[in-house]
């Protein structure tokens, strides 16, 4: 029998190596139906991504006991000096695919994710601080591309409730990537970047 949630360990980075441009990437490199293995994977991911972390600067484990000031949800904290500040989380999403696990709790079955990014310029410019949501897994490019265009939709949210409101495929000049279906602006001016990607890496 499937579990009802899906448990995504989803790295981000803040690419700092050209000060003068940034770069942002997300990874999904794992998915569990057991939470235990999915923060034990999301802890020593960085380890098993060839860092030696003793060597970092910063790196800090969220243990669960002392004050933790990065953030609800972060595993891991880490800055490489010159090239990235990494952080590792979990997000839970229904299992509306009926996935199942190995005996380890892994969803070995490839996955392609729904992934909402929110980025607000009127309190930081710069972009850096961005907030990244898995909004659901699906084992078709397909499907998942048809429910990310419904992501920000409901029955009280229309498309003109938006400041600006594109879908791929409206507009013959699309610049915004081939991974990026939808791509907002709210009447606060907040950016909402709607992306599905295979489990691996998006750079933005």
């Amino acid at each position: 029998m499937a579990e009802d949630n899906l448990y995504v360990v989803k790295r981000t980075a803040v690419m700092s190596n050209d000060p003068a441009e940034l770069g942002f990437r997300i990874s999904l490199p794992a998915t569990f139906t057991d939470l235990k293995a999915a923060k034990a994977a999301g802890r020593r991911l960085l380890e098993e991504e060839g860092y030696n972390t003793e060597l970092l600067p910063v790196y800090k484990v969220n243990d669960g006991v002392s004050n933790w000031q990065y953030g609800d949800g972060v595993l891991v904290h880490a800055e490489v000096p010159g090239e990235a500040e990494f952080e590792v989380a979990i997000d839970t999403v229904q299992n509306t695919i009926g996935a199942k696990a190995d005996s380890t709790g892994r969803v070995t079955t490839p996955l392609f994710y729904i992934v909402q990014t929110m980025i607000d310029y009127n309190t930081d410019r710069s972009g850096r601080k961005r907030q990244y949501v898995v909004e659901g897994a699906y084992t078709e490019q397909k499907v998942a591309r048809e429910q990310a265009l419904k992501i920000l939709l409901d029955e009280d949210t229309k498309k003109e409730d938006f400041a600006e409101y594109d879908e791929q495929g409206t507009d013959g000049d699309w610049a915004f990537g081939d991974e990026v279906v939808v791509h907002a602006v709210d009447d606060g001016g907040m950016n909402i970047v709607v992306s599905v990607i295979q489990g691996g890496e998006k750079t933005e």
